[in-house]
């Protein structure tokens, strides 16, 4: 049983999907990330809540593996 759970686990996962998705949740942070009371660095750079990466490393690191998880369990308990 346990070595069915690591097959669905490689079959659900495609890097280049995940790298994508990664590279969104980023421009997402950016974008809704930051602060609205300035104007910026004296570089003229955004200033960010919270880093943009580390949103994006946070999601790709530990809330997609456990989705997918949670979809590996849901397709095991199908099969009962």
């Amino acid at each position: 049983m346990e070595r069915d759970r690591d097959h669905l686990m490689r079959l659900l996962t495609y890097e280049t999907v995940k790298a994508a998705i990664v590279e969104r949740v980023e421009m997402k942070a950016r974008t809704f990330g930051q602060e609205l009371n300035g104007n910026g660095d004296q570089d003229g750079s955004p200033i960010y809540k919270i880093k943009p990466s580390l949103v994006a490393d946070l999601y790709g690191d530990w809330i997609m593996p456990l989705t997918k998880q949670v979809q590996v369990e849901y397709l095991l308990r199908r099969l009962d």
